[in-house]
């Protein structure tokens, strides 16, 4: 994650994470990435399946604002899926789940 914004009382403050750090590899294509994402897949206990995974085989399903404690708050933060459980995501939207 190159950047991240947070708000407390009014305030919003920008985080740059630089691009440094070794470079990772995609747990599904294999490539090499130094800005990637964590499969956001609920999997129960409060857990997520945290799947490390490049831009191009993530999906970002949606975005959310993060209470992180302490009256701070992370702005924006995506919601992402891997390859293995994009196709189990359901959307509720207006009461309806997709497909109804």
């Amino acid at each position: 994650m190159p950047c991240e914004w947070y708000e407390k009382d009014g305030i919003v403050i920008h985080v740059n994470r630089g691009r440094g750090g070794r470079k990772q590899e995609c747990k599904f294509c294999h490539s090499k990435y130094s800005e990637g994402k964590l499969c956001d897949f609920p999997i129960g206990n409060g857990k997520t399946c945290d799947a490390a995974m490049c831009n191009s085989c993530a999906r970002t399903i949606g975005r959310q604002n993060i209470d992180i404690g302490g009256g701070m708050k992370r702005l924006g933060d995506s919601i992402d899926v891997c390859p293995i459980h994009r196709d189990q995501v359901t959307f509720v939207v207006g009461g309806k789940t997709k497909g109804e």
